[in-house]
């Protein structure tokens, strides 16, 4: 759900403190989530109660119940070279080399500040080696896309980790899991095809999902949560019926004027943001909708450079904070790597900035599917 704030954020803060003091004095339950997680220094946060609310009562309403504080969702799309099927031939590699470094210094922070993520990584990845569409790891089904001169898997190397290490990464999911505070391990597909173009026929992705499980049930994973490759979303009766819980939708379209004023309100809300976003539910699934692209290559972190992207970042999260809403922060790996020190410095002051906010109860962090299992517990209970 995307809206604005109506006057000032005051009253929207008065308004979310009204509803949970009502509520409170009706039913306190207790909760047990980031509690379980270790911090930085190694001590355990104290659990804090959340409310249940009365029905009916808004999905808007219930999650500021239900949380109590802003959301901190992160998701992060794993693919290498899989990321770059669809610009078909030539294929060139070179962003995705310096990916397992941008891997590890990411679960390094992530586990000094104890910090969880979705790592929505594709099935092809699980892999170690393969005989291309001779194995019987790949789907039977693939989709032909008008505007691909080659097919699907023309690209596939039909090699193995050592000859093609940016086609294959068994490694760097073993990673992932050894980490020492617990990561999501999602899918971003098989083979990082197109679901939302009218090309990619239900079966193809049913097909393409079916694969991506089964690797991933190999490896001891199971997969509920999905983020579509290019966030190009479709056939989402597939992820229902392959039991998925959760996927990462669209920002909302902003509605801004054009000319002077447009470019004047998108400069303020670079400043001081105000739209707020929340999870909703859609059948037996949730959508997490992205709000924040982290690209320290892209314009903006270019030109404010390292310390003032850093802030804009942090700005963000802070208005989740204050209006109890999503901030749900995404990127591919590869992103990282176009400037992995700027990357680094702007995710260490953010994960400080979340871990104080955690500590003081006002945040909490989530990977995709426990926010999906807490939203469907609590319109079950």
């Amino acid at each position: 759900m995307y809206t604005y704030p109506s006057d000032s954020e005051c009253a929207h803060a008065r308004f979310a403190g009204l509803i949970r003091t009502s509520v409170r004095r009706a039913r306190i339950v207790g909760f047990d989530g980031i509690g379980d997680q270790p911090t930085a220094a190694g001590r355990r946060l104290k659990p804090r109660p959340v409310v249940r609310p009365f029905r009916p009562l808004s999905v808007a309403v219930s999650l500021m119940v239900m949380f109590g504080s802003g959301q901190f969702v992160i998701s992060i799309d794993l693919e290498m070279s899989w990321g770059a099927v669809h610009h078909g031939h030539p294929h060139d590699n070179a962003p995705y080399r310096r990916e397992r470094e941008v891997v590890e210094d990411v679960l390094g922070l992530m586990a000094a500040y104890g910090m969880s993520a979705t790592w929505a990584t594709v099935g092809h990845l699980f892999l170690s080696e393969c005989q291309g569409l001779s194995d019987d790891a790949h789907p039977d089904i693939t989709p032909s896309y008008p505007w691909l001169a080659e097919e699907w898997y023309d690209l596939d190397p039909g090699s193995n980790l050592d000859s093609a290490p940016t086609w294959y990464g068994a490694d760097l999911v073993d990673m992932i899991k050894a980490c020492p505070v617990p990561q999501e391990i999602g899918s971003h597909s098989f083979a990082h095809i197109i679901a939302g173009d009218p090309a990619c026929s239900r079966e193809a992705f049913a097909a393409d999902i079916a694969a991506a499980v089964a690797v991933a049930a190999e490896a001891g994973v199971e997969l509920r949560s999905f983020v579509y490759p290019r966030n190009s979303i479709g056939h989402l009766g597939v992820l229902e019926e392959a039991e998925f819980l959760a996927y990462r939708g669209a920002t909302p379209p902003s509605i801004r004027r054009s000319g002077l004023l447009g470019r004047i309100e998108a400069a303020t809300q670079m400043i001081r943001p105000t739209a707020t976003f929340r999870a909703e539910q859609h059948g037996s699934l949730v959508n997490i909708p992205h709000t924040y692209l982290f690209d320290p290559g892209s314009k903006n972190a270019r030109r404010l450079g390292t310390a003032g992207w850093s802030r804009l970042v942090q700005r963000r999260l802070r208005h989740a904070i204050r209006t109890q809403s999503l901030f749900h922060l995404w990127f591919h790996s590869h992103n990282l790597a176009v400037d992995v020190d700027r990357a680094h410095t702007a995710m260490e002051d953010l994960f400080q900035l979340a871990r104080t906010e955690i500590d003081r109860g006002r945040l909490v962090n989530l990977t995709m599917g426990d926010m999906a299992r807490r939203m469907l517990a609590e319109r079950v209970a």
